[in-house]
């Protein structure tokens, strides 16, 4: 089983959506501002989109099982 793929996506408006993808599976949530602050603290995310900055930061993969 491969390593879930964490994503965190800050839209114009300042809404934030979480995603988590892992095989073919796909769980999306809506999570309040504050609470992305804390996930960005205690999580490490694979890519993080934020729009209001005109950003994208990718976490460079170290595990090859990641990309098959």
């Amino acid at each position: 089983m491969k390593a879930p793929i964490k994503i965190l996506h800050i839209d114009a408006d300042y809404r934030v959506f979480y995603f988590i993808i892992r095989d073919k599976t796909l769980i999306k949530s809506t999570v309040a501002l504050e609470t992305a602050l804390s996930l960005l603290k205690n999580e490490k995310f694979d890519l993080i989109l934020s729009e209001p900055q005109n950003m994208a930061i990718l976490t460079p993969q170290t595990n090859k099982d990641n990309l098959e």
